[in-house]
């Protein structure tokens, strides 16, 4: 039986636009051979790039996919533009892997890359493996719109073999290769790499070698913060249809990363399908220089409509489908920008709790309710800068925390040290009344202490101690003006009889109160609040000044 010829039929015109314009960088063209290796459910491809030779460079791209019989080289491949989806439903391969590939245009890359093309496939179980040679200059001079490619078929000598190996030359890059760029570029462009199911490699004149992994173009990020696409769903309001469907991760840097690494890539059946971006959300704001990540969206492959680009640069948002989805993405994009911030502040917090020393939860939970919104509104400015620098930012709160302490009123107040030492406790439960209470009677004591006087009731205590003929005299080293003459007799009377009388009020002020009523209900009923703890408090400040300052009259 003659074996029918090998033909390619086509437009010379659409072969030069689909072919050389559309794939003329090397990543993109090397990926579509990659996309076609996987969709033949091969394990492992390797493709090896060779400069070392002027007159010798060329690219060689294998795989152990499930290869080609020549019925479906003249069928299936060289048939442009021939949908899969047309003729297989499921678009799944041998093992259930689904395909990428539906336009039939991804053979044309080939041709953006290198104008000599020889391919030999074959499938496991045939005899004969099929090897032709496509050349770029004479598909472009067949006018009839008929190529035929020169081929041979070749026997196998395992009639296991299986797989694709694909040889470019007469390459239109003239300049050396950059392995690592090549391959953190091809690594964009796939989220299905796999150590066991499926494993890419890519080599330079057979001495270096790079195994492209999803996380190779993030590898030189410094990560900080991390979100799971599957959490963020579950904190977003929302009755997106395909929520659920949705997979992959963003991450976040502690400094502004290189600008093409920002944004957030979009995969569909692990092939790009959208380039990094933000969906809409502007990105003039600080924080996209931190972002990037990908996320999964699959069962865009699903829809009647094709929603993916030829170059698969970007999705057709203008179409309903898109737009929902995209109004969905925009949703999660804003969700990490904001939860960004707050994690932002509290690492920024955190840290600044440990160089400083300030405990700045702490520190807002202390300050006057007045005052805080104001307080956490300014550190949140400061916070917010990601350019102000660790030792500026802790430098500036040691300065408002110096300015505002907690218990802002309480330390303001300059209390005498023996009534901040016996009120401090009761102040900071908010015991407003027991607060001045103790206070009060360190007070009494001392006074007690200091006059030598036997009595037990408070007032008498205050009453004996204090006055112009008592046994303490309070201005005794206070009795001459600034010009050496004596004050009126009067005025030093009046200041002793008022250190008796404030006194006897402090004391009427507290155990008198509290002997009849319950301390919770006069803090209920507004008769004793904060205010007037620290009114008292500073009363008795005065008042164990004067007493410090006293003598016994002799």
């Amino acid at each position: 039986m003659t074996e029918e010829k090998l033909q390619l039929k086509f437009d010379p015109r659409t072969i030069e636009h689909l072919g050389i314009k559309m794939y003329s960088q090397l990543p993109y063209a090397l990926a579509e051979l990659v996309a076609n290796a996987y969709d033949a459910d091969a394990t492992e491809v390797t493709v090896m790039l060779y400069d070392n030779v002027s007159n010798d460079k060329r690219i060689i791209i294998r795989d152990n996919g499930d290869g080609m019989s020549y019925e479906e080289v003249k069928e299936n491949f060289l048939v442009i533009g021939r949908k899969r989806r047309d003729t297989d439903s499921s678009r799944t391969n041998s093992s259930g892997r689904k395909i990428t590939g539906k336009k039939g245009l991804g053979k044309l890359a080939l041709f953006g890359i290198g104008k000599t093309i020889t391919i030999e496939t074959t499938k496991s179980g045939e005899e004969l493996k099929t090897q032709f040679t496509m050349d770029w200059d004479s598909i472009l001079g067949e006018s009839s719109g008929t190529y035929y490619p020169t081929y041979k078929r070749i026997r196998k000598d395992n009639i296991e073999e299986k797989g694709t190996t694909i040889t470019l030359y007469n390459l239109s890059r003239k300049t050396s290769f950059d392995l690592n760029a090549t391959a953190v570029s091809l690594s964009k462009l796939f989220n299905c790499f796999d150590e066991k199911s499926f494993i890419v490699k890519i080599k330079r004149n057979d001495t270096e070698e790079i195994n492209l992994t999803k996380e190779l173009q993030y590898s030189g990020i410094s990560k900080e913060f991390e979100w799971d696409i599957e959490s963020i769903v579950k904190e977003i309001d929302d009755e997106y249809q395909y929520k659920n469907c949705l997979k992959g991760k963003i991450l976040s840097t502690k400094k502004p990363m290189d600008q093409s690494l920002r944004g957030i890539t979009l995969y569909v059946n692990g092939r790009l399908a959208n380039v990094a971006g933000f969906f809409g959300v502007p990105e003039a704001g600080y924080v996209f220089s931190y972002i990037s990540g990908w996320i999964e969206a699959d069962f865009l492959d699903e829809f009647d409509k094709d929603l993916i680009a030829t170059d698969r640069q970007s999705i057709s948002w203008d179409l309903l489908e898109a737009e929902q989805l995209k109004d969905y993405l925009y949703k999660i994009i804003r969700y990490v920008a904001r939860d960004w911030s707050k994690k932002r502040k509290e690492a920024k917090t955190t840290k600044t709790t440990t160089r400083s020393g300030v405990n700045i939860r702490d520190w807002f939970e202390h300050v006057p309710q007045e005052v805080k919104p104001k307080l956490q509104d300014l550190v949140d400015r400061i916070s917010d800068k990601p350019e102000l620098s660790d030792e500026d930012f802790t430098s500036v709160v040691k300065n408002v925390y110096d300015l505002i302490p907690p218990y802002t009123y309480y330390h303001y107040r300059l209390l005498h040290e023996q009534i901040r030492d016996a009120a401090e406790k009761y102040y900071k439960d908010k015991n407003y009344y027991q607060a001045f209470y103790e206070a009060m009677k360190r007070y009494k004591n001392a006074v007690k202490e200091k006059a030598n006087i036997s009595e037990s009731e408070d007032r008498a205590i205050v009453s004996k101690a204090f006055g112009k003929d008592a046994v303490l005299e309070t201005t005794a080293n206070h009795k001459y003006r600034p010009n050496g003459q004596l004050f009126d007799i009067q005025t030093i009377e009046n200041i002793e009889e008022g250190q008796k009388f404030l006194s006897m009020g402090a004391v009427c002020g507290g155990r008198n109160v509290v002997s009849h009523e319950e301390i919770s209900d006069l803090k209920e009923a507004g008769l004793f609040s904060e205010k007037d703890c620290l009114d008292l408090l500073s009363l008795l400040s005065h008042l164990f000044k004067r007493l410090d300052e006293s003598k016994k009259r002799t």
